[in-house]
């Protein structure tokens, strides 16, 4: 297998941005097929990202998305949801990068 530098590939969602890091071949065929599967699924939840990384082995960070169209209300909430679930899927992953 040859190496590959390390890349970066982002999927954003409603609330939340992932970001993974890809640093093998192996890795970023995953990723591509992952992303494949994505465009044939009429919906996928941060839920399935998230366990889809982690069980992978796939480095990943995650980073709120704010929406301006949002009311203080609304991004609150979406925010509370966020941390809730970075807090949910830090603990099961020993891949996740620290932010």
């Amino acid at each position: 297998m040859k190496n590959i530098e390390e890349q970066q590939i982002i999927i954003e969602c409603p609330n939340t941005i992932f970001h993974l890091y890809i640093d093998s071949e192996d890795e970023l065929s995953k990723v591509k097929v992952f992303m494949n599967n994505m465009k044939n699924v009429d919906s996928i939840s941060l839920h399935d990202i998230y366990n889809w990384c982690n069980r992978q082995h796939v480095q990943y960070t995650t980073t709120f998305n704010y929406d301006s169209k949002m009311t203080l209300t609304e991004m609150i909430k979406s925010y509370i949801f966020y941390f809730r679930q970075k807090l949910r899927y830090v603990n099961n992953s020993d891949r996740m990068i620290e932010t």
